[in-house]
């Protein structure tokens, strides 16, 4: 038994979703698939795409990146899962289209995938709000602070409109054309970036204009988007990455990117908290916009927004 669980893309919003204002996030083709099967005891294995391993032959050891932090939501999550519906003994195997922590949601769909692996090895039906919930749970026992958002997003599936405090969803029924997720190297965990953020925002009380402005883009991007008008989507896509630059979390190689990209897109801005990770390209020419990608040696992924949720 498989289960796929979507990565999310985060189209507009991010940040200033934690300060009260609207966010629309979408799920993605791309993402993670969780394989379980009854067995005598409790076993996992994962694999997944831009990990890298370290060997010190003098030490006797090796390091993995991220592992350690990707294993910290699976510890997690099975263990709300065994509090949840009980025990069960089986081996699951976890495949990511995706790097982790790169701003895809790739935690979430982990989190998510699992919870639904397990409850049906153990033949318990759950639904998609229930998993939203626990996947959530899982975050917020790894990170501390999390928005629901992602497990949501990963759970549902399709665009959906989102606010945190209180927290609400409204699903948009929306046709977006194939787009593009173009990858750079990550500096910083989402937690620190958003520490940072909290702190500039304490320090510069002008910088509240900021969030207000990405809250009206939000509400603009949400009438272009039901009209179907890619031209104005592109153009506040653009808006957001320059209004998240102002907090510190758009750096110079995603304004290289951009630029470079430019003839070939309506627009791109980040998606998630930044500082590299995933660069959405909302693409006019996609022939043209994979051969200056290619050019460039960046990874990136063609994708279609994903409606079934897990």
């Amino acid at each position: 038994m498989k289960i796929y669980t979507p990565g999310v893309v985060k189209l507009f919003g991010e940040h200033a979703v934690v300060y009260g204002k609207p966010a629309i996030a979408a799920a993605v083709d791309k993402g993670v698939y969780v394989h379980c099967e009854r067995d005598n005891q409790l076993s996992i294995e994962t694999t997944c795409p831009s990990v890298r391993v370290r060997y010190r032959p003098l030490e006797g050891r090796y390091e993995v990146d991220r592992v350690n932090h990707f294993f910290a939501y699976i510890d997690s999550a099975l263990r709300v899962a065994r509090e949840t519906w009980g025990p069960l003994s089986a081996k699951f195997v976890i495949h990511s289209d995706l790097p982790p922590s790169v701003g895809a949601a790739t935690s979430a769909a982990v989190s998510v995938g699992l919870l639904k692996a397990y409850s049906r090895c153990l033949g318990v039906e759950v639904d998609g709000w229930q998993l939203a919930k626990l996947g959530h749970r899982v975050e917020l026992e790894v990170q501390g602070v999390a928005s629901p958002m992602d497990t949501t997003v990963a759970a549902l599936g399709g665009v959906l409109k989102i606010w945190t405090n209180p927290f609400r969803v409204e699903t948009l029924a929306v046709d977006l054309p194939q787009f593009y997720m173009a990858i750079l190297p990550r500096r910083g965990t989402t937690g620190e970036i958003v520490r940072e953020v909290k702190t500039r925002l304490a320090k510069r009380r002008s910088l509240s204009s900021t969030l207000d402005a990405i809250g009206a883009v939000v509400e603009e991007a949400h009438r272009c988007l039901i009209e179907g008008d890619f031209q104005c989507v592109g153009e506040l896509m653009d808006v957001n990455n320059w209004l998240l630059g102002a907090l510190g979390v758009v750096d110079r190689r995603v304004l290289d990117l951009l630029e470079v990209a430019r003839p070939f897109i309506y627009g791109g801005k980040i998606s998630g908290a930044g500082r590299g990770g995933v660069v959405v390209l909302l693409p006019r020419d996609g022939e043209a916009l994979e051969k200056t990608l290619a050019a460039a040696g960046l990874l990136y992924y063609r994708v279609s927004t994903w409606r079934g949720g897990v």
